[in-house]
């Protein structure tokens, strides 16, 4: 890694719960994304286990 990610990885490692979460919750508003797991995850189709042994 490059001195800049390993200064970034230690300043993360100190962060307390409440920095972290104040931090994720910055780091998606400047991006537009979020940091949340998609609801429901891999669905399987009716029947897709029928035929299994």
């Amino acid at each position: 890694m490059s001195a800049t990610t390993d200064e970034i990885l230690e300043k993360l490692k100190s962060l307390t719960l409440l920095e972290a979460s104040e931090l994720v919750k910055q780091i998606e508003e400047a991006f537009g994304v979020s940091a949340a797991a998609p609801a429901g995850g891999m669905m399987m189709m009716p029947g897709a286990m029928a035929g299994a042994p």
